[in-house]
């Protein structure tokens, strides 16, 4: 290896780059947590905050701050914290199986330098010694290897690799990161009860893809049987609004659930969450014949959770618009609790013609009103006839979520190797010194040396008197 290609080697193996990297990573996720990201709002809500605030998204976008996870600043740095942690763990393996396949049998000179050392003198000839100490040493839980007169007892060795499992669960993690947002798919769909849309592209009210999802869309049936905008759960705990979903494919129902708040539905893959919910009335508009001109539910929103939901709309090609308000009301004509009541749907509704309002009333459940036609002069019937909840669904395929948690179990597996299993060592040489036997030991942990003391100074207290020492 030449000096340049040794002075590369040192710049990405080095710890202050990793320190920079990460340190620039968590300031550039903080930065995009407080600027809104293009990619991840629905565009009528980024656009609502650009014009609100028409100079910082100026500025923003002109950073690319608005697309900052997706950038190539973002990306370059998580890229350079690949290769530094790889080239790292490569370092880290390389000397962590040299390690383990290395027999470092030590002699007197090396193991009287340790911290833990001592010097047992016993009569015994040297093959009992050797023999007795290596079934002390076996029964303390250390594997024994003997050459000639020398022992290395070692416990726990495979704790060598504690760190290089860390950095890898690292590398497996920025791997699954990428694999997992390129090839991401999310997006809201809106059901009313009753209704079965496809899991296609066009169906979803907003949706955001990744550049390797490429269009993978399963299209099985998503199925709204009911909506609940009071759910309770099997122990009676209220849950909010909460809809009952089910997969629908080749005609068969192959999955149902109740999404509500913290409890979510998955299938192949995607996972189903609740969004927001409200009342859809429906409106037909029907010809003096009785045949229906035009019509359909109108998604209803409770902007200001007053219990009453407002929505505006067009009706068909007459040029009229409207705008109604409704809600869900019960008589009072007794003591009843609120689960008891019925309740019924009451609509406010007008009516405008070129921004003059014609009609301005309210409406019960199959009530209807007389709308005017001027350009073919005869009345249309407006009716009120039906009413169903409808609910957002936020839909999510991620097929790198499963990858990432599995790195954050092999990185919490690593760091219990690196602090739990310690590599410990002890290395005996049995030396003949005039009429005695002399017994070299000396013993050392990677970690927590102070701890291990304990548990040395037992081994060579069983040693004395397993040889009768003086």
């Amino acid at each position: 290896m030449d000096f340049n290609t040794r002075k590369i080697a040192v710049f990405f193996t080095s710890r202050k780059l990793a320190i920079v990297l990460i340190t620039l990573i968590i300031i550039l996720s903080i930065i995009g947590t407080h600027v809104p990201q293009q990619s991840q709002l629905k565009p009528d809500i980024y656009e609502k905050w650009k014009s609100a605030h028409p100079e910082q998204a100026d500025i923003f976008e002109k950073l690319g701050f608005t697309h900052l996870f997706s950038s190539f600043i973002f990306l370059s740095i998580v890229a350079l914290l690949f290769v530094n942690t790889f080239f790292c763990t490569r370092t880290m393996l390389k000397s962590a199986f040299r390690r383990l396949n290395a027999q470092q049998f030590q002699k007197k000179a090396y193991i009287t330098a340790l911290e833990n050392s001592s010097v047992i003198k016993t009569k015994k000839d040297s093959n009992s010694v050797i023999s007795e100490t290596c079934s002390l040493l076996k029964s303390a839980g250390y594997k024994v290897r003997q050459h000639e007169n020398c022992i290395l007892a070692e416990k726990n060795r495979f704790g060598i690799l504690g760190t290089s499992l860390f950095h890898i669960s690292i590398l497996f993690i920025i791997i699954a990161a990428v694999y997992g947002s390129t090839g991401r798919m999310e997006g809201d769909m809106r059901l009313i009860e009753g209704q079965t849309l496809a899991e296609e592209h066009g169906n979803y009210m907003f949706i955001n893809e990744g550049p390797f999802f490429n269009e993978n869309h399963q299209k099985f049936g998503i199925f709204l049987e009911r909506f609940f905008p009071d759910y309770k759960d099997e122990t009676n705990t209220p849950r909010g609004g909460a809809g009952e979903l089910s997969i629908i494919e080749n005609g068969q129902k192959m999955k149902t659930d109740i999404v509500y708040s913290n409890h979510m539905m998955t299938y192949k893959r995607y996972t189903f969450l609740g969004n927001v919910y409200g009342l859809a009335p429906l409106l037909l508009l029907k010809n003096p014949d009785g045949t229906v001109y035009s019509g359909s539910y109108i998604t209803a929103q409770d902007l200001d959770n007053s219990g009453r939901y407002v929505a505006s709309f067009e009706m068909g090609d007459t040029g009229l618009d409207g705008g109604l308000m409704v809600y869900m009301t019960a008589p009072l004509t007794g003591q009843l609790m609120e689960s008891e009541a019925e309740k019924t749907p009451i609509m406010f509704l007008r009516i405008f013609d070129g921004g003059k309002q014609i009609y301005d009333g309210t409406l019960r459940l199959n009530d209807t009103i007389k709308i005017h036609d001027n350009y073919l002069g005869f009345n249309r019937t407006l009716g009120f006839y039906d009413i169903k909840y409808w609910s957002n669904f936020y839909v999510v395929k991620d097929d790198g979520t499963l990858l990432v948690y599995a790195g954050a179990g092999l990185m919490i597996f690593g760091l219990m190797v690196s602090f739990f299993i310690i590599p410990k060592r002890i290395w005996v040489e049995v030396v003949r010194d005039s009429d005695a036997m002399e017994i070299f030991i000396g013993g050392r942990a990677d970690k927590f040396r102070s701890l291990y003391e304990e548990e040395y100074s037992g081994i060579v207290d069983k040693m004395k008197r397993l040889h009768g020492a003086d």
